[in-house]
């Protein structure tokens, strides 16, 4: 079954990107994004200094969403949000819309914490988004453009509420992500375009699938053919083997590495690299126990693994004694560059930004990897390996296509190097 998805097709070579003036002037915008968590605090403005740059940041109570015909969780039905009005105070554009479709209902949905940052974007971008008639690829590079542009003020969001969490001690808000703050406006002269940060976020329905192979999906696309719909329910696992994968045992810190995995599609490329660093120490462990106890006894591995519970390279190096069996030197490097990061983050508050998800993703797949290696069972290598793309449909894969940074000007976002 090839799935379905509403990435585009391009025969073109060149990157995309190329159709935006990046040397175009900065305009100013307020972002829109709403927490999934209430500050307890009444309307205000703070001001939040990053990198040199000054962001100031309204925070809302009183807003509102006005949804069309159903309450989704995607949000696409959403034409208006601010403050409640009558409806005689609504936009024109609204009214017009009232009175042409009255048998369609409208319904309030109140909102929490509300944040509008001051911001800026490149006025090519904006102008395009106006536009009507664009090409797919054009509308692609612009939704790409305006999901990094967002994206890169999560660290903004994520001082205030951590500023607000040290000054209250209040136990619900947290530390977000994209996951979890992934709807936005960016909004000009009371116009507004929206942007999704993850595309699973966006789904109100479960996807379908084509029977096609992909390959053939393709070439029809290519050659400019149209598609029929496509109608195959999209799975992960047959509804009657479910039940007999329910008595599956994890392996030691396979739960770690089903988090870390979580986590980074979720956005929290910090937390992603603790799990995985974790996942790695529990299977080594797990694995150089038995190793040891298989060649020396019980007695010599528990003293073994009292005497190297501070030392995880003695542990590596003699799993790998006992086993006749060499850790590749990649995977080796880059497992102990990932603890050393892991320590960077536990031991020195250091967080991933949005713009660094490469390093975090790397050090995801290659701890993938070196777990696979210390586990060595041909059987979760396959569920693990195997489809990946596929199970992976609704994934973040264009986060960082668009480089950004926060510099004492403000928030960059940049063109691929080509």
């Amino acid at each position: 079954m090839s799935a379905h998805t509403n990435k585009p097709i391009f025969p073109e070579a060149s990157p995309l990107g190329q159709e935006i003036n990046w040397k175009a002037p900065w305009i100013e915008v307020s972002l829109w994004v709403e927490l999934p968590f209430w500050l307890m605090v009444g309307d205000t403005t703070v001001s939040v200094e990053l990198s040199g740059h000054s962001f100031e940041v309204e925070i809302h109570e009183n807003y509102f969403e006005l949804h069309v015909g159903v309450l989704s969780d995607s949000r696409q039905n959403v034409v208006y949000q601010g403050p409640r009005k009558r409806e005689e105070a609504l936009s024109n554009e609204i009214r017009n819309w009232m009175q042409a479709q009255p048998d369609v209902p409208l319904m309030w949905r109140k909102c929490k914490s509300t944040l509008k940052i001051k911001s800026r974007c490149n006025e090519d971008v904006w102008n395009k988004a106006q536009e009507t008639n664009v090409s797919n690829r054009v509308d692609v590079a612009v939704r790409y453009y305006l999901a990094e542009l967002c994206r890169a003020h999560i660290p903004v969001v994520n001082t205030i509420v951590q500023g607000y969490r040290l000054a209250t001690y209040d136990y619900f808000p947290y530390e977000v992500s994209p996951w979890d703050v992934a709807f936005w406006l960016v909004e000009r002269n009371s116009k507004c375009l929206r942007s999704w940060l993850v595309p699973y976020r966006e789904w109100d329905l479960k996807p379908k699938g084509f029977a096609t192979p992909f390959a053939e999906l393709a070439e029809k696309v290519l050659a400019g053919e149209k598609l029929d719909p496509p109608t195959l329910p999209y799975k992960l696992i047959e509804e009657n083997d479910l039940q007999g994968r329910l008595s599956a045992v994890a392996s030691p810190g396979e739960f770690d590495l089903l988090d870390s995995l979580n986590l980074m599609e979720r956005g929290d490329y910090s937390g992603a690299v603790r799990r995985i660093a974790t996942a790695l120490e529990v299977i080594v462990e797990s694995e150089f126990g038995s190793a040891i106890e298989a060649a020396q006894g019980m007695k010599s591995a528990t003293k073994f693994l009292k005497e190297t519970e501070t030392n995880f390279r003695r542990r590596v190096e003699k799993y790998e004694e006992v086993k006749g069996r060499t850790l590749p030197a990649l995977l080796r490097k880059e497992m102990y560059d990932t603890r050393k990061l892991r320590h960077r983050i536990v031991h020195g508050g250091y967080r991933i930004a949005p713009g660094e998800r490469g390093r975090a993703q790397r050090a995801g797949d290659t701890g993938r990897w070196t777990y696979n290696w210390f586990e060595n069972s041909k059987e979760r290598f396959e569920i693990r390996e195997k489809k990946i793309a596929f199970r992976g449909l609704g994934r973040d894969t264009y986060a960082g296509i668009f480089p950004t940074k926060i510099t004492p000007d403000g928030v960059v976002v940049s063109s691929l190097p080509h």
